[in-house]
């Protein structure tokens, strides 16, 4: 049990850093990273002080008030029910870091500052580390909660 705290917060902590590095080292930078593919766009100076896709934009305090609810709700879940699976730990990892890499920005700055941009979809709005492993944690609780749990609930019949 205590190993899987200690997993978590291991990659809990790579993760916020790895989005605080390059939220910093991305700043006021504009280059193509695989040509056609991904550009490292920086927003600065302006940042989005929206959710995903904008929305809620010039809602900061709201936004900081829902992620500071989810996180307590995620982390009061995990301590609950305590899931033991691989797939769960990391994504729980992925989103709870992620949030949180995203609400130091929010909280210190008044926004999220973004710079990955897909070069073959201009629509799309750029993002960062953090949205990316934000995303990559909710597949990984998909999984969980399709294939996995209802595997072990099935098998405790």
């Amino acid at each position: 049990m205590k190993k899987n705290i200690i997993v978590k917060l291991c990659v809990m902590s790579l993760v916020i850093a790895l989005d605080i590095v390059t939220k910093i080292v991305f700043l006021d930078k504009h280059y193509p990273f695989l040509k056609g593919f991904i550009s490292i766009h920086s927003n600065y100076p302006e940042y989005n002080k929206g959710g995903s896709f904008g929305i809620l934009q010039e809602h900061t305090w709201l936004l900081i008030l829902i992620s500071i609810v989810f996180l307590v709700f995620l982390v009061l879940f995990d301590f609950k029910y305590k899931p033991e699976s691989k797939v769960y730990n990391i994504g729980f990892s992925f989103v709870v870091g992620g949030a949180i890499g995203n609400l130091i920005d929010r909280v210190f700055i008044g926004g999220v500052r973004d710079f990955i941009c897909f070069d073959f979809w201009p629509e799309f709005p750029l993002f960062n580390l953090a949205d990316t492993f934000l995303c990559i944690g909710v597949v990984l609780f998909a999984i969980y909660i399709i294939f996995i749990h209802k595997d072990k609930k099935e098998s405790k019949k």
